[in-house]
């Protein structure tokens, strides 16, 4: 495990880099109860990225293919990366809850929170990038699990930061967020496509020196 968990934290800090995903949570806290309604983003959210590295896990698992098998798999994640760039560009922010008067349900947030994870293409991929390394290894099971724990808890460490920054320093907490919603909206694109092409070429020249 140990060659293999300096490679699951890089792949959970590329996974976390979701502009969108930060401001969609910060829209939610805006809407009234945001310590409540952003720890049920959290909570949609993280339920939502664990299903999908269940099923990572379990496909990934059950391939008894080896070698050159495993590298055409990195090199399609590697396309799929490159394919989520446009996707990246056509999305936009969209205002969580506008013209609620009565703020956010608790309900909602938690709704938000899953969908927010479904439709992150370049969290989703690099994930289940991770959890295809974490597969090829072939660990014991509790290495296997505390592998796909510590990805996941890496994974989420963008949003859990603003969400320390609020409950830590509610009187600031507002114009911290604000400040980082702004940055995030003049920026958002250009770090979305550069993850996705550093972690796109990463796979696709790893999977080549297998296949090769």
């Amino acid at each position: 495990m140990g060659s293999l968990l300096p490679r699951v934290i890089l792949t959970g800090l590329a996974a976390s880099v979701s502009p969108v995903a930060i401001m969609v949570l910060i829209s939610v806290m805006t809407l009234g109860h945001p310590g409540r309604n952003s720890l049920l983003f959290l909570l949609g959210f993280t339920i939502t990225l664990v299903a999908i590295g269940v099923i990572g896990m379990l496909v990934f698992g059950a391939s008894t293919g080896k070698g050159v098998a495993q590298g055409y798999v990195d090199i399609g994640l590697g396309v799929l990366c490159f394919v989520a760039i446009p996707l990246s560009l056509r999305r936009k922010q969209r205002k969580v809850g506008a013209g609620e008067g009565a703020g956010l349900k608790a309900s909602r947030a938690f709704v938000v929170g899953i969908i927010a994870m479904l439709i992150n293409t370049s969290t989703m991929v690099i994930y289940i990038a991770g959890t295809h390394a974490i597969a090829q290894a072939k660990l014991a099971i509790a290495a296997t699990v505390l592998s796909v724990v510590i990805l996941t808890a890496v994974t989420l460490v963008t949003l859990i930061i603003p969400i320390a920054l609020y409950l830590l320093f509610p009187t600031r907490g507002d114009r911290i967020l604000g400040t980082l919603n702004e940055w995030l909206m003049r920026h958002n694109r250009a770090i979305g496509i550069a993850i996705l092409l550093i972690f796109g070429v990463y796979l696709i020249v790893k999977g080549i020196a297998v296949v090769v």
